[in-house]
C-alpha cells in the first residue's frame, strides 16, 4: 500500500531520492526503463469470432448436436439438416443482437496525447503523460487533470474534485500535512490521484506511483482479475438440459426395453429410439429463446436501457438487492442549496424550485442571503441567454449552487452587479475559509459582504438581520445558530453563513479588510446538498413494493449518506450503516452473517465493493451494481448485472451489463420488470414446446408398445414442428410483461426454469391430452383398420389442440378470463396460419402425398375440435391446481 501519505514532504522527497529541482533527464529516462510507461494495459475486447462461438455455450445447443449426429448418422438428412439450420439462426441472431450492444458502446480513441507540467533538469517543461515516473515533480493548476499518483508538496487554494475514484461529490480541499497511516483514501488529503481534476487553486507534487501501481491503476487489476459467474439464466438451462436428457433416456429405456421385451427385432428398436429422440428434442426452443432475450433487448433499448449482453436480459428479473453507488446514481452528483435559515423563516430548495414563492424585490432576509450569495461570487454563465439546463457554469461547486438558487428565487446575477459594483475581493483560501466582496451603490454607499464556515464567519456577527431590520445578535441567538449548523452538519448537509456590513466610505475596506473583520450583520445560513435525482426516491419504493433490497455502497461520508438515504425514506440507524474501516476489521464469515442487516456502506474502496457484492452473493443473492465511477468498476463486474448510467466513465460502462442511456435511474424498474417478463416468456416458450414433443414421443412409445402402425409419421412431426409450432413459440417472445410481474418476490436463485410446479402442470396437461389423443387415434384405427386415416386424425389432433391452448400458455400464472386472450396479434396471426397450414396439409393432394395424409370429414372435425376444448381446458385446471396457488404465495 502506498505509504507517502503519512510522510513529511522533506521524508517523501528524501525516500524518492529527488529535490526541488527535479529530476535530471537522463535519470528520469533509468526510471522509464525501470517502471515502465505511465499507462493502463489495453482492455481486451471480445472479437467478433469469439463473440460469434461463445453463443455455442448453450446447453439447448448440446442437445441439439447430439441429435444432428444421431440424424446423419442413421441418414435422417431432413431432420439432420432442419437441426442444424436451427442452431445457426439462433447462433447468428444472438451474435448480431450483442455485437450490436457492444458496438454501439465503443468509441475510438481520441487522437490526443495528455501532456503534464513538470520540472526536470531545475526547469519546468511539458511532456507526455505516458513518460512521468515516480519521484518527477508536476505543477497542478485548476482545470488540470491529475496525470499520476502523487504527494503534495506545496499548494495554494488546491481542490481536487474525486468524485469518479472516491464517490465524494464535493471537491476535497487539499494540504500538505501529513496524516495517520491507516487513513482511507479519500481522506488522504495530501495526495492527489491519477484521472481526478483540479478544480481550484494550484500546487506543486512529486510521483509516488504510475501505470498500474497508481489507484487507478489497481481498480484496472481488480476488473481484470474478477471473474464473471454464469448468469441464473445459464445455470437454469444447465439444469434444464440435464431434465430433457435425463427425461428422454428414461422414457426410450423403458420403450426399448418393453419392445424388446414383447419380442421386437433389436435394430428396430434402436432405429425407433433414435427417432423418438429426434422427435423430443424441442428444436423450436432454442430460436425461440433467442427471440425472447433479443426482443428484450430491443425494449429496454427503446426505454434508453442498453443491454450488452442478451442473457443479461433475463437476469434483470432475477434481481434480489441493487446496490447503488450514490453520487451520480441516485443524486444529481452536482451541490444544489438545500435550504436557507434566517431568524423570521425557514425556506427549503429541491434543486429546482423553493417550497414557496419568493419576492425577489423585497428586504426579506432570505432574500438578502440569496443576493450575499450572487455578489460574493466568481461564478459564471458562459451562455447566459440559453435555457437554465443548457447553461455553462464555470466556478466552484458552491458557488454555482448559488447562482442557481438566486436565478430560482428570481434574482439576477448581471443585473446585482450593475447595481453592486465590486471593488474589493478578499478571496476564499482553504485556511480563512470565507470570502469577502466589497460593493458601491448606485447611491454611492459602501457595503461588504461574506459568506463562508459557520465556525470561521460567526465570531464576526454582532448584528442579526430580520426581514431588514438589523438587531442585537445575542448570546443565546448566537448559541440558537450554532445549534441549527450542528444540526444540519450531522444531517450531512455542508452550511455557510452570509451577513454584510454597511460601510461608511472606501477608505473603510483599507482599514477593516482583511485585518480587521468585525461587526457584521448575520443574515442566514444556506444549507447545500447534492439533491436526489427526482425519480430515486419513486424508485426505491418500486423496487421495495416488488421485493428488492437497496443497498447503498458509496466513498462519501457516513452522514451525507445517510441523509440522502432517509430522503428516500430507508429505514436507517446507526446499526444498520458500516464504514469501511469496519470492514477491514472484520472476516468475510462476519460480514456474511451481518450483510442481510446493512443498509448502508460508507468510506468504502473499490476492494470493499467486490467483498460486499460477494457476501451477498454467498447467501443466494442475485445482486445488481450501480454505478458511474471508475471506481465501481471492479463490482460492476462481480456483479450478476453491472449497471452503469450513460454520464459515467468509459470504464464504468465498457464493464456493465445494462447501460441507462438517459441517466435516469427509474429506467432499472424498467429493466427488472423487462427482465420478468423475459424470463415469463421463456417459460412459456418452453411449456408450449414440450407439451407438443413430450406428446410425440408418447403416442410413438404407444403405438410400439401395443403393436400398431405410428400414431404420427416422422415427416408428419416435422411438419408440427417446423410448420406449426414454430411461429406460434416466436410470437410468445413478443407477449407483452403481465401487469402482476413487479408485485411478486423475485424468484429464488436456485429456483429451476422449470420448477416442480411447472413439471406437474407438464405431467397432468400431457397425462389428459396424450390420454385422449392416443385415444382417438386407437378408436379410429379399430373402427376404419386405415392406418393412414387414424394417423391424419392425431396429426390434426396434434397440430390444433397446440393452436387452442397457447391462449391459456399466454397468462401462466392467471385464468383465461382474467385477461385479454387475443391481445397479442402475432399469436392470432400464427394461429389462423398454422389453421390454415392444417387443412392445407389435409385437403391439397400435393402434401397429402408428401405428408401421407387423407381429407377428413364433419364428424371427425367435430371430434378433434372438442379434443382441442378439452386440451385448453386441462390447462386452465393445471394453472388453478399449481401456478395460481405459487403465484399468490410469492406476491
Amino acid at each position: 500500500m502506498n505509504h507517502y501519505h503519512q510522510l513529511s514532504t522533506k521524508q517523501v522527497l528524501q525516500e524518492l531520492c529527488v529535490d526541488e529541482h527535479g529530476l535530471s533527464s537522463k535519470e528520469a529516462s533509468s526510471r522509464l526503463n525501470t517502471h515502465g510507461l505511465n499507462k493502463l494495459p489495453d482492455t481486451k475486447k471480445f472479437s467478433p469470432v469469439s463473440l460469434f462461438f461463445r453463443q455455442f455455450k448453450n446447453p439447448l445447443i448440446y442437445i441439439l448436436f447430439f441429435a444432428l449426429i444421431i440424424s446423419f448418422a442413421t441418414k435422417h438428412y431432413t431432420d439432420g439438416w432442419i437441426i442444424f439450420a436451427v442452431v445457426m439462426i439462433s447462433t447468428v441472431v444472438g451474435f448480431l443482437q450483442e455485437y450490436k450492444a457492444n458496438n454501439a458502446l465503443s468509441r475510438l480513441k481520441q487522437l490526443i496525447t495528455y501532456k503534464a507540467k513538470v520540472i526536470r533538469n531545475g526547469k519546468e517543461t511539458i511532456v507526455a503523460q505516458e513518460e512521468l515516473v515516480p519521484g518527477d515533480i508536476i505543477l497542478l493548476s485548476s482545470g488540470d487533470k491529475v496525470p499520476a499518483d502523487a504527494r503534495i508538496i506545496e499548494g495554494k487554494d488546491l481542490e481536487v474534485i474525486e468524485a469518479s475514484l472516491t464517490g465524494e461529490s464535493l471537491p476535497i480541499e487539499k494540504n500538505v500535512l501529513p496524516v495517520f497511516p491507516d487513513t482511507a483514501m479519500a481522506d488522504r488529503k495530501n495526495m492527489v490521484y491519477q484521472g481526478t481534476i483540479v478544480s481550484r487553486g494550484n500546487g506543486k507534487a512529486v510521483v509516488t506511483a504510475t501505470g498500474t501501481k497508481t489507484e487507478i491503476g489497481n481498480i484496472a487489476s481488480l476488473v481484470h482479475e474478477t471473474e464473471e459467474g454464469a448468469t441464473p439464466l445459464q445455470k437454469q438451462m444447465i439444469h434444464f438440459g440435464k431434465f430433457i436428457g435425463i427425461a428422454l433416456i428414461v422414457i426410450n429405456a423403458g420403450i426399448f426395453g418393453l419392445g424388446i421385451a414383447l419380442g421386437k427385432p433389436l435394430f428396430e428398436m434402436f432405429m425407433m429410439s433414435v427417432a423418438m429422440i429426434v422427435a423430443a428434442v424441442p428444436e423450436g426452443l432454442l430460436p425461440a429463446m433467442t427471440v425472447v432475450l433479443a426482443i428484450g433487448m430491443q425494449r429496454l433499448a427503446g426505454q434508453k436501457g442498453l443491454v450488452r449482453k442478451m442473457l443479461a436480459t433475463e437476469t434483470l428479473g432475477s434481481v434480489s438487492v441493487i446496490c447503488s453507488d450514490k453520487t451520480g446514481t441516485l443524486t444529481q452528483g452536482e451541490m444544489r442549496v438545500a435550504e436557507i435559515i434566517t431568524q423570521a423563516r425557514r425556506i427549503s430548495h429541491d434543486g429546482h424550485v423553493f417550497s414557496e414563492s419568493l419576492e425577489p424585490d423585497g428586504d426579506a432576509s432570505h432574500i438578502t442571503a440569496l443576493k450575499i450569495g450572487l455578489l460574493c461570487n466568481n461564478a459564471i454563465i458562459e451562455n447566459p441567454d440559453d435555457a437554465i439546463h443548457d447553461w455553462k457554469i464555470v466556478g466552484n461547486p458552491t458557488e454555482k449552487a448559488l447562482l442557481l438558487a438566486g436565478r430560482a428565487a428570481g434574482l439576477h446575477q448581471e443585473n446585482l452587479r450593475e447595481q453592486f459594483h465590486r471593488v474589493f475581493e478578499l478571496p476564499f483560501d482553504s485556511e480563512n475559509k470565507y470570502m469577502v466582496t466589497g460593493h458601491r451603490t448606485g447611491e454611492g454607499h459602501f457595503i461588504s459582504y461574506i459568506k463562508g464556515a459557520p465556525e470561521m464567519v460567526l465570531p464576526f456577527m454582532t448584528a442579526v438581520d430580520v426581514e431588514g431590520q438589523e438587531e442585537k445578535l445575542s448570546v443565546e441567538k448566537k448559541n440558537n445558530i450554532q445549534k441549527q449548523c450542528d444540526q444540519m452538519t450531522s444531517s450531512g448537509l455542508r452550511v455557510i453563513v452570509a451577513g454584510y456590513r454597511r460601510e461608511s466610505s472606501l477608505g473603510d475596506y483599507e482599514k477593516n479588510v482583511p485585518g480587521n473583520l468585525r461587526d457584521f450583520v448575520y443574515v442566514g445560513l444556506i444549507a447545500l446538498k447534492d439533491p436526489l435525482r427526482p425519480e430515486a426516491k419513486e424508485t426505491v419504493r418500486l423496487c421495495q413494493s416488488a421485493g428488492i433490497r437497496p443497498v447503498i455502497i458509496t466513498g462519501d461520508h457516513k452522514l451525507t449518506t445517510m441523509a440522502i438515504a432517509k430522503d428516500l425514506d430507508l429505514h436507517i440507524s446507526q446499526s444498520n450503516v458500516m464504514e469501511g474501516v469496519e470492514l477491514d476489521s472484520i472476516s468475510d464469515e462476519k460480514l456474511k452473517s451481518i450483510i442481510n442487516n446493512i443498509t448502508i456502506f460508507a468510506r468504502v474502496e473499490p476492494r470493499h465493493k467486490i467483498r460486499i457484492v460477494t457476501a451477498l452473493q454467498q447467501n443466494g443473492e442475485i445482486v445488481a451494481m450501480t454505478g458511474d465511477g471508475v471506481n465501481d468498476a471492479p463490482a460492476l463486474k462481480k456483479a450478476d448485472i453491472g449497471v452503469a448510467v450513460g454520464s459515467g466513465t468509459d470504464v464504468a460502462k465498457e464493464t456493465a451489463d445494462l447501460v441507462l442511456l438517459d441517466d435516469n435511474f427509474k429506467t432499472i424498474v424498467s429493466a427488472v420488470e423487462r427482465g420478468r417478463g423475459t424470463f415469463d416468456n421463456i417459460r412459456k416458450v418452453i411449456i408450449y414446446l414440450l407439451s407438443n414433443s413430450f406428446t410425440e414421443v408418447i403416442l410413438i412409445g404407444f403405438s410400439l408398445i401395443l403393436g400398431l402402425p405410428l400414431a404420427l409419421l416422422p415427416v408428419q412431426i416435422l411438419w408440427i414442428k417446423m410448420i406449426e409450432d414454430s411461429l406460434p413459440s416466436m410470437a410468445l417472445a413478443f407477449d407483452p410483461v403481465n401487469k402482476d410481474v413487479m408485485s411478486r418476490l423475485p424468484r429464488k436463485k436456485e429456483e429451476a426454469i422449470l420448477n416442480k410446479n411447472l413439471k406437474k402442470l407438464l405431467a397432468l396437461v400431457i397425462a389428459i391430452t396424450d390420454t385422449l389423443l392416443f385415444g382417438i387415434f386407437y378408436y379410429f384405427y379399430n373402427v376404419s383398420g386405415d392406418a393412414a386415416y387414424a394417423q391424419t386424425i392425431a396429426f390434426v389432433g396434434l397440430g390444433i389442440a397446440s393452436r387452442f391452448y397457447i391462449f391459456s400458455v399466454r397468462g401462466l400464472t392467471q385464468s383465461i378470463i382474467s385477461y385479454n386472450p387475443f391481445k397479442n396479434q402475432l399469436i392470432n396471426w400464427s394461429t389462423i396460419f398454422g389453421f390454415l397450414m392444417i387443412i392445407a396439409a389435409v385437403y391439397v393432394p400435393f402434401l397429402n402425398k408428401i405428408l401421407h395424409t387423407v381429407p377428413l370429414g364433419i364428424k371427425e372435425w367435430l371430434v378433434l375440435l372438442v379434443y382441442a376444448l378439452a386440451s385448453l381446458t386441462a390447462y386452465e385446471i393445471g394453472k388453478k391446481l399449481f401456478i395460481a396457488r405459487e403465484a399468490k404465495a410469492r406476491v
